[in-house]
């Protein structure tokens, strides 16, 4: 099917394929947020609640 570029608006396909391209583009950004390493700080402590914490 030829695509016919109308003079009053877009053609829905294009629509449809600019749609698809930003779905792949979201889960393409979610897949590189998801393997990204969890930054842990190795100096930070955990503090046992029977300790107590003066500032």
């Amino acid at each position: 099917m030829r695509w016919k570029i109308r003079p009053s608006g877009h053609d829905p396909r294009q629509v449809d394929l600019l749609a698809v391209l930003a779905i792949l583009v979201i889960i393409i950004a979610i897949g590189h947020y998801l393997d990204e390493p969890a930054n842990t700080h190795l100096t930070s402590s955990f503090i046992v609640p029977s300790q107590t914490v003066r500032w």
